[in-house]
């Protein structure tokens, strides 16, 4: 009865409010505001994207944060005129933003209070819901921007990637050709991050913290043919320091079931490779582990309890010419993955918490992943990786190792052993030892292998040998190269003796030899006169042919095409193969072909996805139909729908759900129904918290948080200089952040003079730092470029940015006469240049026509003023050409002594 009570109250609390849009919706007029108008905080975080920006192929920002009303997307004004340096700032006290589009003549003017817009010389009005006013910034609906701004935007929400195509040459665009940008993703990478020069800051990790802890629980009503069941499922993942180590740990515990499930992982990560003394590894851990593929030998896995240690760097793929993506994966969320933009995998969450897409393959060139990820409540966030292979190699001398061992699930003992050794520029070795044993059909089975690969400008060679300990062995020869945008790899391994293993077992029939070829690519057609442009097109294409040992061979062809047309994502796939065929008999053998296609794409708000199965031969059908769709309601509210549909078994499912997003927790309520009189109807509640240490509070949310870090950010006022806050100094509230050198982060400091950044990609460095233009006084200055944080799983790290007052220094030059009286005159275009104590020259500027000169936002310490050496030198000027002066940090005017000046006489 409690348990029938408590169901009936979270259904009313879920339902309750219900009405509420659907009663808006039949009596709104054009007189009333549209509700995006009125959004409250939850509203705001429940419709919350954050975007990764492109123009040219650049990413400008992989963070911008934008808000989806169901129609219209809204993007942050200010922030995308700064990363298009584009002259427009915004006033939000104003609520107004105003400046110039790439030419002063063009002149630009926005008030929201009006509702007025001023641009290319008109002036119009726009809708009240079209902008407004959000944590800092004007947002404005995207249509209007693309009309006010001079570039068109597109959006894959699918892949969370804003694309920005300029309708005439930006300044921005100009700089990126200046500086030759669009060469190594990883150089560029490296270059940003030198040349912000972060100050690195890393929280130990303590003896035990409060666990960050994501916590679902889920029951089910059941009924069919055979009677009703009902199921209830719990679930937990905490995450946080336990013992001077990192732990993470997954709990799921099952109605009726006599022992909860639990997986427990301990370890270090360190990019700087400074764990285990002399060994320099940059991951050890035990417990739950994931062991590495070795290739042609084992797959990688995912879960097993065992030992890891590593020093393999994270930039790095996991094999040479394959890379595995792993992590945790709440239940009720499903993963997709993205190969170079083009849809490659998909995955819900499995009993273990967890999802695996092992051994992807790599192309000679660029590869980036890109993992999607949907919560039950609508929530959706993007993770990347990349890897350019022509320029993984090891440096000479440098040896990456890893060493582990596990027990599998099904109770396999598992050894793995890799090493990776640069031994010049162009040569690099690789070696590897397996031992499996503990499944008695199997026995104990051992590998050892060795390679060799060569890297030029334009190719890839490799070679491998693997010996099995049984008998046997197996060569692969491989080539991966590049033909203008053709990415192509071609492939011969030759077996030798019995060899057998789990990726190529043996058989009744085994393999001789086999070739193998893929071919990756980009088209983008070229347009017509007068026509638009033709979408780009990605194709991938593998062909494999096998020579037996009897003498029959296998063929298999397999194709997948990607584009986006119409604002529709379309996906299509083929495979063909040919089985058992004979060398005297081109038409022998067995033959099959199916393939499946997939569309995506979002209608006036309303978000809509379709996949067909089907097969060619031996007979051509189709095999399944899906067809889901879902749509935000407003306050918190999303529906969905499914329809699938199989012919074979000419069976039929309908399901429907309603979640609804509280900010602190979000509840989720499905149902289904098919042709075979099978009904269930769900409950799920989610709900993730974590422990703030600087206000000593917990915080809640409906977002996953224990697989990410967090950073608890203080702006203060350092009035002493000392580069840490004393009680007597204020704090600075209503202070931004930008992360990565990209867009600005959309929290601001509190009244407390504090943010909490969460979700920051564990293991991985950020930089943050102090986005000045948000400062409230003008004078104040951010002390640190920034600084540079390692996020762990579970943990927030607490730092501190010092804002200090500038000052203002002013001053004439004056060249005095060389009679006796001495008279004086202003000199024009004097350089005078302030230089710091390490004699580095960090601000300078022009005297005017009577010599006087003034330098802006001046940092406090110890300084010295000169003439510029080279114009004294040219212009035979003597006197008391520089001096100290002290800058305070009360930010004061500061009025210097005059330079009196005279020339050499010639």
């Amino acid at each position: 009865m409690l348990a029938r009570n408590a169901a009936w109250l979270c259904l009313a609390l879920l339902l309750g409010p219900l009405h509420a849009p659907f009663c808006h919706a039949q009596t709104a007029d054009s007189t009333k505001p549209d509700p995006i108008a009125s959004l409250s905080p939850l509203d705001i975080e429940a419709n919350a994207l954050v975007l990764e920006v492109l123009l040219d192929g650049h990413q400008l920002s992989d963070s911008l944060s934008a808000y989806q009303d169901g129609k219209q997307l809204l993007l942050p004004l200010g922030e995308l005129a700064r990363l298009l340096t584009l002259a427009v700032t915004v006033n939000t006290e104003q609520g107004s933003a105003s400046g110039f589009i790439v030419r002063e003549q063009r002149q630009f003017a926005l008030s929201q209070a009006s509702g007025r817009v001023y641009f290319e010389g008109q002036e119009q009005r726009f809708p009240a819901h079209s902008v407004r006013l959000i944590d800092g910034d004007l947002y404005v609906a995207q249509q209007l921007l693309a009309q006010w701004l001079p570039i068109d935007l597109s959006l894959d929400l699918a892949s969370l990637q804003l694309r920005i195509q300029p309708r005439e040459r930006l300044p921005l665009q100009e700089r990126l050709a200046r500086e030759h940008l669009g060469g190594s993703i990883h150089t560029q990478a490296a270059a940003g991050a030198a040349e912000r020069n972060f100050t690195r800051t890393h929280a130990p990790i303590k003896a035990f913290a409060l666990p960050f802890i994501e916590q679902t629980l889920g029951s089910q009503a059941h009924a069919d043919a055979q009677g009703r069941q009902l199921q209830a499922v719990y679930t937990a993942y905490l995450t946080g320091d336990l013992l001077g180590l990192e732990a993470a740990a997954f709990v799921s515990q099952a109605r009726r079931s006599n022992s909860p499930a639990l997986r427990l992982t301990l370890g270090r990560h360190d990019p700087e490779a400074g764990l285990a003394g002399p060994m320099q590894a940059r991951t050890a851990e035990f417990g739950n582990v994931a062991v590495p593929g070795v290739s042609n030998v084992v797959a990688g896995n995912a879960s097993g309890n065992g030992v890891l240690l590593s020093n393999r760097s994270l930039e790095l793929p996991s094999n040479f010419d394959r890379h595995s993506l792993r992590g945790d994966l709440p239940p009720g969320w499903d993963v997709t993955l993205y190969y170079n933009d083009a849809l490659a995998g998909y995955q819900q969450s499995r009993s273990d918490g967890r999802y695996a897409f092992e051994d992807l393959p790599l192309s000679f060139g660029a590869n980036e992943f890109r993992l999607v990820f949907n919560g039950p409540l609508g929530q959706l966030r993007v993770e990347r990786k990349s890897f350019l292979l022509d320029q993984s190699n090891v440096k000479p001398g440098e040896l990456f190792y890893s060493l582990a061992q596990q027990r599998t699930d099904a109770g396999e003992l598992r050894s793995v052993a890799q090493l990776d050794l640069g031994l010049s520029r162009a040569f690099a070795a690789n070696a590897a030892l397996v031992r499996s044993s503990g499944l008695p059909e199997q026995g104990t089975l051992g590998y050892a292998q060795l390679g060799l690969r060569y890297y030029a400008d334009a190719y890839v060679l490799s070679s491998q040998l693997t010996q099995a300990q049984a008998g046997g062995a197996l060569a692969e020869l491989g080539l991966k190269t590049r033909l203008g945008k053709h990415s192509i790899d071609l492939q011969h391994q030759q077996r030798f003796g019995d060899f057998s293993s789990e990726i190529l077992p043996r058989g009744s029939d085994p393999l001789s030899h086999r070739d193998k070829l893929r071919l990756y690519s980009t088209f983008q057609p070229a347009a017509a006169a007068g026509m638009p442009a033709l979408p780009a097109l990605s194709i991938v294409i593998e062909a494999v042919h096998d020579s037996l040992a009897s003498g029959a061979s296998n063929q298999a062809l397999s194709g997948r095409a990607s584009t986006m047309l119409a604002g529709t994502s379309v996906s299509s796939s083929l495979h063909w193969q040919r089985l058992g065929a004979k060398q005297t008999n081109l038409r022998s053998g067995s033959f099959s072909s199916d393939g499946t296609l997939q569309l995506s794409r979002r209608i006036a708000g309303i978000g809509l996805s379709a996949s067909m199965a089907f097969s060619i031969q031996p007979a051509a059908k189709l095999q399944s139909l899906a067809m889901t769709a879902d749509r935000d309601l407003g306050a918190g509210y999303r529906v969905n729908a499914g329809l699938q549909h199989s012919i074979q078994s000419n069976v039929s499912q309908l399901t429907a759900g309603l979640s609804k997003f509280l900010g602190s927790f979000g509840m989720a309520l499905s149902g289904s129904c098919s042709s075979q009189r099978e009904f269930a109807v769900g409950l799920q509640l989610f709900m993730a918290m974590g422990h703030n240490p600087r206000s000593k509070t917990w915080f809640f949310e409906a977002q996953p948080l224990a697989g990410t870090g967090s950073v608890s950010a203080l702006a203060f006022v350092d009035r002493n200089l000392n580069g840490r806050r004393d009680a007597d100094e204020p704090v600075v509230p209503n202070a931004g952040f930008i992360l990565n050198g990209g867009g600005r982060h959309p929290l601001l400091t509190d009244e407390q003079g504090s943010a909490l950044i969460t979700r920051l990609p564990a293991g991985q460095y950020t930089d943050i730092a102090i986005d000045a233009n948000t400062l409230e006084d003008p004078q104040w200055r951010p002390a640190l470029p920034g600084l540079r944080v390692l996020p762990r799983p579970g943990s927030v790290e607490m730092i501190e940015f010092p804002i200090v007052a500038t000052s203002e220094i002013d001053g004439t030059v004056y060249l005095l006469s060389h009679d006796k009286k001495g008279q004086r005159r202003g000199i024009g275009d004097a350089r005078i240049e302030l230089v710091n104590e390490q004699g580095q020259v960090i601000a300078s500027t022009i005297s005017s026509s009577d010599g006087y000169y003034l330098l802006h936002q001046v940092m406090p310490g110890r300084h010295s003023l000169r003439i510029a050496p080279e114009q004294a030198a040219k212009l035979k000027l003597y006197g008391q050409l520089s001096r100290r002066i002290d800058v305070p940090a009360d930010g004061d005017f500061i009025a210097a002594p005059d330079f009196e000046l005279r020339t050499l006489p010639r």
